[in-house]
């Protein structure tokens, strides 16, 4: 399973609900796409992507090599496409976040330049197309994906059950008891990327607003952003912290104004805080919010539109309550990842055959 930022979270909601199912003997390999000891000092010199794409092969082969038989292999990495032998030892099964096609359209927001998709891109492409065919089944976060599949890969319908990873609703649960009775309306901002996840038009908004209502915003990323008296940035929280969560618990709006992304796993942990969220109107992120019922969806990077949400949120507290119940119960309801991580076992002990109970 990668292991970069939301897909982090992934990872460790899936071996938290595995490790308690009987019947099923799970082996974890993570996939960092780190150096490891030793590496050889030539592949320094390679693009970035190209040493990445071998650093993540190396570490799925000496996590497998323990192993000299499984009954099935849930692969949720990029670097599958690169150890087609590996996948064809048993039946596979695909979880993924987006498409490569997907990825190009918003190719230029995660440095995915036109030059970089063409380096070595027809070997990708046959890679893929290696894969998605040994796939025996796909399990998308969405039907944004899901309709992709079908779309740019002509991959059959019934090979694509669109099931959300989801998030742990008995960890972000909502606590009133953390919030602070001083009439400041907290807002909190998750994004690593800074910069691509709406970071700049959320400072402007910092700069420009002329809402009356005390605020403060709270920002979660790995990147350095300057803070303000009413700007409080956090590093280092790690996914699913005990810190992390009481960050959600404290807040009262969650703003996430990103220009790319497939998906909104922090969009789902604030809606099981009990918080209205505003995010953008991209990828699969419409399935997630339910348009003035759980929170708000605005155009990537129109200022104005979202401006004018977080402003509305902040003056009516009644609006708030109403849209943190309705997104809370919808997680609960379509995202609780104890429930949909059964889901894909049950998915695929179904289409096992030959295979133990």
């Amino acid at each position: 399973m990668d292991q970069q930022v939301g897909l982090r979270t992934q990872s460790l909601n899936f071996e938290r609900v595995v490790q308690s199912e009987e019947g099923v003997e799970a082996y974890w390999v993570p996939v960092n796409y780190k150096p490891s000891p030793g590496e050889p000092a030539t592949l320094k010199l390679l693009p970035g992507s190209l040493r990445d794409s071998i650093r993540g092969v190396r570490e799925i082969r000496k996590g497998l090599s323990d192993l000299q038989t499984w009954d099935a292999a849930l692969w949720a990495t990029w670097a599958a496409k690169s150890v087609i032998d590996l996948v064809d030892k048993s039946p596979a099964y695909l979880v993924m976040d987006m498409t490569p096609s997907q990825m190009l359209q918003m190719g230029e927001h995660y440095g995915y330049t036109k030059s970089r998709a063409q380096f070595l891109g027809g070997v990708k492409r046959r890679q893929t197309a290696a894969l998605y065919s040994k796939a025996r089944h796909f399990f998308p976060w969405n039907d944004w994906v899901a309709k992709s599949l079908v779309e740019d890969y002509s991959i059959s319908p019934d090979r694509i059950t669109a099931i959300s990873p989801g998030v742990s609703t008995s960890l972000y649960v909502p606590c009133q008891e953390a919030k602070a009775d001083d009439g400041v309306v907290r807002l909190l901002f998750v994004g690593g990327d800074f910069a691509r996840k709406g970071g700049d038009l959320l400072l402007r908004w910092t700069r420009e607003t002329s809402v009356k209502t005390p605020w403060e915003l709270h920002i979660v990323t790995r990147d350095n952003v300057p803070a303000t008296d009413r700007v409080i940035v956090h590093h280092n929280l790690g996914n699913n912290s005990a810190e992390l969560i009481r960050l959600y618990q404290r807040s009262d709006i969650f703003v996430l104004p990103t220009l790319a992304d497939c998906y909104s796993l922090v969009g789902l942990e604030a809606m099981s805080t009990g918080l209205p969220v505003v995010l953008s109107n991209l990828g699969g992120i419409p399935e997630i919010v339910n348009e003035g019922e759980t929170g708000y969806l605005v155009p990537p990077g129109n200022y104005e539109a979202f401006a004018d949400r977080v402003n509305a949120l902040i003056q009516d507290p009644d609006l708030r309550v109403c849209l943190g119940k309705n997104g809370r119960e919808k997680v609960i309801q379509h995202h609780d990842t104890a429930v949909n991580v059964r889901r894909i076992l049950r998915a695929m002990t179904s289409t096992l055959s030959g295979v133990r109970a």
